[in-house]
């Protein structure tokens, strides 16, 4: 049986299209070769495989920061992100009238913008622990960048998805 709001198969089918087209458009956008992921360690979970403390009912997506220990051949701990899409968060946005059809446009929007965060934390352009007022500035600043890459695709909704952003703010 299925959890409550977690993405059924047919979701995350789209959640993998959604990260492919999200990888893309960063790389395109900071010029990184695909090879560069491995640079910018990250994996991406769904409610169905997060623990109780990578929940939220404030955000469609979050990042953590996880320490890889060191072992034999690395001596010393490596940190890494993890991308926690809240399906549930996600699903009951959909379902709003307001939000009808921009399931893809959707996902493509907040794993961009998740994956620019990334990115900006490893390049040292903003740092994971901030304080509050930081961390809202570089919201805004996270939703531009997304918004300017994003604004160039030829996808349906996804000016929707970008204007019903900027009206919203991450707590959409």
């Amino acid at each position: 049986m299925a959890n409550a709001g977690c993405f059924t198969e047919g979701h995350l089918n789209l959640v993998s299209d959604a990260l492919f087209v999200a990888e893309e458009s960063v790389c395109d956008f900071y010029r990184l070769s695909g090879s560069a992921w491995a640079n910018y360690r990250f994996e991406l979970r769904t409610l169905a495989d997060l623990s109780p403390r990578e929940v939220t009912d404030r955000a469609l997506a979050q990042v953590v920061r996880l320490r890889q220990p060191a072992h034999q051949r690395r001596l010393r701990a490596r940190d890494f992100y993890r991308i926690c899409l809240q399906d549930h968060n996600l699903l009951n946005l959909v379902e709003r009238q307001e939000a009808k059809g921009i399931f893809l446009p959707l996902l493509i929007y907040v794993l961009t913008h998740e994956l620019v965060h990334v990115v900006r934390f490893y390049q040292f352009q903003h740092l994971f622990d901030a304080f509050e007022g930081q961390r809202e500035t570089e919201e805004k600043r996270v939703h531009s960048l997304t918004s300017e890459m994003l604004g160039k695709l030829k996808m349906p909704k996804m000016d929707q998805v970008i204007d019903l952003y900027q009206e919203h703010g991450y707590a959409l």
